[in-house]
């Protein structure tokens, strides 16, 4: 299963909050199409190797199914409102067209549950 994805959409299945409440956000539309095994693979990516990592951490992540491919890299550790948060920048790019990668930057805050929320 493939989808246009929107980098509100991204970010929401990311940070596993339900696809269709993020689907009322804005976004842009992306020329990357990823599936649902991209998103999974980029979330465990993020989860496994990025977030408690040192500043300028690089993860890549691909799938020789979808043809799709990127980095995560954690640019920025910061508090806020008493919340440990991280910035971290999604390079998307695909083998399946002749198409510049994509470059996306969220903010995550790990929760006093332990998960990751973007904000």
């Amino acid at each position: 299963m493939s989808m246009s994805i929107k980098p509100i959409v991204l970010a929401g299945i990311l940070a596993s909050l339900p696809a269709q409440a993020q689907l009322l956000g804005l976004g842009f539309e992306s020329s990357v199409t990823l599936t649902r095994q991209d998103l999974d693979i980029l979330r465990e990516t993020v989860n496994g190797k990025i977030h408690g990592h040192a500043v300028g951490t690089t993860a890549s992540w691909t799938n020789p199914a979808s043809g799709n491919y990127g980095t995560v890299r954690l640019i920025k550790k910061y508090n806020s409102g008493g919340l440990h948060c991280e910035a971290v920048r999604y390079t998307l790019a695909t083998t399946k067209r002749n198409t510049a990668a994509e470059h996306y930057t969220f903010d995550s805050c790990l929760q006093p549950d332990g998960s990751w929320k973007i904000s």
